[in-house]
């Protein structure tokens, strides 16, 4: 599901480079930009607290927790898009603020409610659900719209979240229905009840998630301030062939976040160690002959876009991004294996010294540098949080997570 939504993200930025031109791409990029900024704020990080939350309450069999909960929070949201739709336009208005569609604010409304829906699917185990309400699908499905006629990508990809959300509600709705069973009658329930138990631990996943947009899409952000929209769109097409090496890092790290929390339970480390590992050999068959592949064909698969985006700052941007992620797949799941070992408040001082780094970086080499100083900036932050976690890891833990430190020439 994660390939064919990534695949389509593709298409889309394909599409409109080629038959739009590459500023029209640059806007596209920078609407998805506001709008996956706005959407993260605005759920407050009840979407990741969902997760441990629903899983929690599954293991100790309380369907009618999880069939209340979802009921009530996703009123909640409900009321937030709509606000947002509403309010949004408004407040760009007020501010004067160029907005950079009329649709702003009903995609950005529509993802507070897709994302919240997406992470209530992953913590009750529908994991391929959670995939296809993923942003690659967005841009599919604003594709295949773009193909019937439409010719601004903004409002392509405004139609494409109104029809996501509608998806989402319909399924997500019968799916807890169907599954959860109604709040079971009598008995003495002396549990901690679940708002308190939400708001603990929405607060700290929703600091780490904007440490996370900081550093996903900071680079963007300066590149439309002192770049242009053209330019914008060079450095994305770059960007996502870069991400590409860690692609198989969403569905592994997926499946292999709660095994790190229950053989830390269990205090196994030797256990911990081998699945961290086994894990990080996946990552690194894909990115080292992927890295390979992106410094050789970088020109050619830049031009797939058009002519102007196989030009040279976009072609050495493209190896600087595809640096960083190939030493972000080698590092192994090393966030994930903090965050599921009781190592939040550590992971959130990481990111935070990452972000500032990458932050300073920007400022400094984006102006002088443009799509260089970006993708040397963004690189710069991916390097700082996966070496400083290697070394918390290492002095906590015993062992170092970079699987090619401990090959299979190093087994007894």
């Amino acid at each position: 599901m994660k390939l064919l939504g990534a695949l389509g993200g593709f298409l889309f930025s394909l599409w409109v480079a080629r038959e739009h031109g590459d500023a029209a791409l640059g806007r596209a990029e920078l609407f998805i930009l506001w709008v996956t900024v706005g959407a993260t704020l605005l759920r407050g990080g009840w979407d990741g607290a969902v997760v441990k939350a629903f899983g929690s309450w599954s293991s100790a069999g309380r369907k009618d927790w999880i069939r209340d909960g979802f009921q009530k929070w996703t009123g909640v949201f409900l009321g937030v898009a709509l606000a947002t739709a509403l309010v949004v336009p408004r407040i760009l208005s007020w501010a004067s603020v160029d907005s950079p569609s009329v649709w702003l604010g009903v995609a950005m409304g529509a993802w507070v409610i897709v994302g919240w829906l997406a992470e209530c699917l992953r913590g009750t185990g529908h994991v391929a659900t959670y995939a296809l309400f993923q942003p690659g699908w967005w841009m599919l499905f604003a594709g295949l719209w773009m193909g019937l006629g439409a010719t601004d990508p903004t409002s392509a990809l405004g139609y494409s979240s109104v029809l996501m959300v509608g998806m989402a509600l319909l399924f997500t709705v019968w799916w807890f229905r169907f599954r959860y069973a109604p709040k079971a009658a009598g008995g003495v329930d002396d549990t901690p009840r679940p708002n308190e138990a939400m708001v603990r631990l929405a607060a700290p996943i929703w600091m780490g998630g904007v440490l996370h947009l900081v550093l996903s899409w900071a680079d963007t952000a300066m590149l439309s301030f002192w770049m242009t929209d053209a330019d914008v769109a060079h450095y994305r097409a770059a960007f996502r062939l870069a991400a590409l090496l860690t692609f198989t890092q969403f569905a592994v790290n997926a499946l292999g976040a709660p095994t790190f929390g229950a053989l830390h339970a269990a205090g196994d480390t030797e256990g911990l160690r081998k699945t961290v590992h086994r894990i990080g050999w996946m990552n690194a068959a894909v990115a080292v002959p992927g890295l390979l592949v992106l410094l050789g064909l970088g020109p050619w698969l830049l031009g797939l876009w058009g002519a102007s985006f196989a030009e040279s700052d976009a072609v050495a941007a493209l190896g600087i991004l595809a640096v960083g992620q190939a030493i972000n797949a080698l590092s192994g799941p090393v966030m994930y294996l903090l965050n599921m070992t009781g190592g939040e408040r550590v992971g959130l001082a990481i990111l935070a010294l990452s972000a500032a780094c990458q932050l300073t970086a920007g400022v400094v080499w984006v102006p002088e540098y443009g799509l260089l100083g970006a993708a040397a900036s963004a690189c710069f932050g991916m390097v700082v949080w996966n070496i400083v976690s290697l070394i918390w890891v290492r002095k906590t833990y015993g062992f170092w997570m970079v699987s090619l430190m401990n090959g299979w020439w190093r087994r007894n």
